[in-house]
């Protein structure tokens, strides 16, 4: 807002008729004072002000005349609003999974036929299929291999078999869930629910599992043969021994 203040004082001193006044004198002086100072708000309107005031006096000496005038005036105000711009990383569509860590390096992940037990890495590949198309199933994030969801196998240990999940699903199994916005060139990740089993002594029977609440992220092969290697998911502690810590290389199609 700017403000412009302008008081002018006027003095005008009239010799009356006689011999004994003394002789006509003026003065005139004027005060000119400025003050700027500037606001922005998208609320102000332009709004001016203005005020006048007059005093005459008339004495046998003197006549003094004072005018005052004060005038505000405010621009409109201006404002600008910038669309907010945001980037965001294209979906990810079908993608390979390149294993990285130990002999499965720099090899696809593979869904082999049911009898291998699990999906596979590794130079070695006795079931003689390509390397295993990956996708995430709309809507509820399951982790899919050439269309088939993926789940997690569970024994007695702190890890579980990757593998296709069964229908109906086994007391064992829970699918794996692939998190949300990765990329291209970024590890896979993933995770399984943590679970306890209790063991069933009859051969035929599956161990039965009950979910804990917490969740295993961390893929590892195990190392069948020296370039064979079977995929599980697991707790950090478990990749130790035969178990060897993998990272997924997300690799988009």
């Amino acid at each position: 807002m700017r403000y412009n203040v302008i008081a002018s004082l006027a003095f005008t001193l009239g010799t009356l008729a006689g011999p004994c006044k003394p002789n006509a004198s003026e003065t005139s002086e004027t005060l000119t004072l400025s003050a700027t100072s500037s606001a922005d708000s998208s609320s102000l309107q332009p709004m001016s002000l203005s005020f006048t005031e007059s005093v005459f006096t008339s004495t046998d000496a003197a006549t003094v005349y004072i005018t005052s005038s004060v005038t505000s005036e405010s621009d409109a105000a201006t404002s600008s609003t910038v669309a907010p711009t945001s980037t965001s990383s294209p979906a990810l569509g079908t993608f390979n999974a390149i294993g990285q860590g130990g002999g499965a390096s720099n090899t696809p992940a593979r869904l082999p036929p049911p009898q291998y037990g699990s999906v596979t890495l590794g130079e070695y590949n006795p079931s003689g299929v390509g390397a295993g198309v990956f996708s995430i199933e709309a809507g509820k994030g399951a982790l899919l291999v050439d269309g088939s969801k993926m789940c997690g196998f569970y024994g007695g240990t702190e890890s579980a078999w990757v593998y296709s999940c069964n229908t109906p699903p086994r007391t064992n199994e829970a699918p794996i869930t692939y998190d949300q916005g990765q990329t291209d060139g970024g590890a896979l990740k993933c995770s399984a629910p943590t679970m306890n089993c209790i063991e069933d002594f009859n051969d035929e029977n599956d161990p039965v599992c009950y979910a804990t609440g917490g969740a295993w992220t961390q893929f590892m092969g195990y190392q069948f043969l020296s370039t064979y290697y079977l995929l599980s998911i697991g707790s950090e502690a478990a990749a130790t021994g035969s178990y060897v810590p993998i990272s997924l290389i997300i690799q988009a199609l």
